[in-house]
């Protein structure tokens, strides 16, 4: 239960951050945090 609740907030948060690189004049920083987001909850997955 606490994977999938892991997974639907990387996924918010993921989402939120990709939107907003799409109107942000250097999208750079919010492409960085939703790649790195998704990064933290696939180390942390395969870590068990």
């Amino acid at each position: 239960m606490k994977n999938l609740t892991l997974f639907f907030l990387t996924c918010i948060i993921a989402t939120g951050a990709f939107l907003a690189g799409t109107t942000m004049k250097n999208p750079l920083p919010a492409f960085i945090v939703a790649f790195g987001v998704w990064m933290l909850f696939l180390y942390r997955i395969g870590r068990k």
